[in-house]
């Protein structure tokens, strides 16, 4: 078993508050789960603790974005966070430590609420506990997609995807003796096995979870049908299942939420809209309580108002093909200067309160543009169709029509880095296809596949558990 099992918290709620924001929710404490599981109020503050968990500062408080993103070309490196950014790290880095322990507690929490809630379905009734089971499956399925996304390399960089993943940990240890015995001591999954695991659980996650809270704050900071069917879009096109990642994108676009790009990129991103954007499917919420200090929330690194580590690689970013100076997406708004550095506007005001983007219908569309454009030999017209839509909004210059599929697909991914920098897109789009890493200031390019992409495995891990092997050259 993981080092995360060492945490074993039993379920995140405040029993005495009427609190009912997923961001409210305080840290886990040692409660008798017989107390929790026996009234349906206090199953329902348990299912909001598992957002809670999502905000752990060194996953999907915002850290997890920023590495991808660290390994991208559209930012700086940024010494406070080590080695990452120049591809230099070591087995025992703490911040591969943290990122990999961060993932598998939330994912222990989900395990764990499944596993109590089985125990007590009767509380709730079959209905409510479906839709418990299917929150809790979308959690544990987007933590997946990130830990095997920075800590082993793409699918499709062997044929089978039988190269190693990442351990599959799918029930919930209920002691720290348990967890640690012998036989929780497991091996890592292939790639393969982890793709097919997040694929189940969001497919029973989509069939499971509301299609509207009729609640605006809910609508984009809990589990939808929509959000499952996001996710499972983007693990298709990481897959390389074009069908299907075509498929659950046009699933999303039909949602009864009616999501629509925003007539201004910057209305993402002003905090007071963010139950209220009509292009957000899913992001972590969170408030100025969930970040006491300056270290740890997504927008205190991307802001100058807070540490402001993170800049803009202006070379790199404002050099893509086709990225006028007059797009929206570089008007004062969403990139904002400061002194001699240039930052995006996406987490500039209110960095402590900025909730962590997750899905947007932005995305979405690309996706299915991109899906589209793999499936059509010749220039998909509705690929480019998916495509213009965003480039229209967004006030982009116009572009010479692509008369190949190479070239239609290529706008597709420029547009990507356009749309969905400092995201959390930054090295992921680049490896799933195949495609090397541009160099950046006093950093060489990195080719994709090679072993320094990819964060080793935690070294304090493989001590522990002999049955945990490191990746190719750490």
């Amino acid at each position: 078993m993981t080092t995360f099992s060492k945490y074993i918290l039993v379920l995140g709620l405040l029993l005495g508050s009427a609190c009912s924001k997923v961001d409210e929710q305080k840290p886990f404490s040692a409660i008798d789960p017989a107390q929790i599981f026996s009234d349906p109020s206090r199953v329902e503050k348990a299912a909001l603790g598992m957002y809670n968990a999502l905000q752990n500062a060194e996953f999907f408080g915002g850290r997890i974005l920023i590495y991808a993103d660290q390994r991208g070309n559209d930012v700086n490196v940024a010494s406070f966070f080590g080695n990452v950014g120049s591809f230099n790290m070591i087995s025992a880095d703490a911040i591969a430590l943290n990122a990999w322990t961060g993932g598998y507690r939330t994912i222990y929490e989900a395990n764990l609420f499944m596993k109590k809630l089985q125990q007590n379905e009767a509380v709730v009734g079959t209905p409510k506990a479906t839709q418990y089971y299917g929150e809790a499956k979308f959690i544990r399925a987007l933590c997946y997609f990130y830990l095997v996304s920075l800590y082993a390399q793409p699918y499709n960089f062997q044929g089978d995807a039988g190269h190693p993943g990442v351990p599959l940990i799918l029930d919930a240890a209920e002691d720290g003796a348990q967890a640690l015995s012998a036989v929780n001591r497991v091996k890592r999954n292939t790639v393969k096995e982890v793709y097919d695991q997040m694929i189940k659980d969001l497919t029973e996650a989509s069939a499971a979870l509301p299609p509207n809270w009729n609640d605006a704050y809910f609508n984009r900071a809990r589990a939808t049908k929509a959000a499952a069917d996001g996710l499972l879009s983007r693990v298709y096109l990481n897959k390389g299942d074009w069908p299907n990642a075509n498929t659950s994108a046009d699933a999303v676009i039909a949602s009864p939420l009616a999501f629509k790009l925003a007539t201004e990129p910057i209305d993402n991103w002003t905090f007071a809209n963010m139950n209220a954007t009509v292009e957000r499917i899913f992001s972590v919420a969170m408030n100025s309580a969930d970040n006491p200090n300056t270290n740890n929330a997504i927008g205190q690194h991307y802001s100058p108002l807070g540490r402001g580590d993170i800049s803009v690689n202006t070379a790199g970013y404002f050099g893509i093909p086709n990225f006028a100076a007059t797009d929206k997406r570089r008007n004062a708004a969403m990139i904002r200067t400061s002194g001699a550095s240039t930052y995006t506007g996406k987490y500039y005001l209110n960095p402590r309160e900025q909730w962590v983007p997750v899905l947007r219908l932005a995305e979405i569309k690309l996706n299915k543009a991109e899906a589209m454009a793999r499936l059509d030999p010749l220039v998909s017209a509705g690929a480019l169709t998916q495509l213009m839509d965003i480039r229209t909004i967004r006030g982009a210059s116009v572009i010479v029509p692509p008369v190949t599929q190479a070239e239609l697909i290529t706008l597709i991914l420029n547009e990507r880095r356009m749309e969905l920098a400092f995201e959390g897109f930054g090295m992921m789009d680049f490896l799933r296809t195949g495609r090397a890493i541009p160099a950046r200031p006093q950093h060489l390019a990195q080719a994709a596949g090679t072993d320094y992409v990819i964060f080793p495995i935690p070294l304090l891990e493989t001590q522990s558990n002999k049955q945990l092997a490191q990746n190719k050259g750490y």
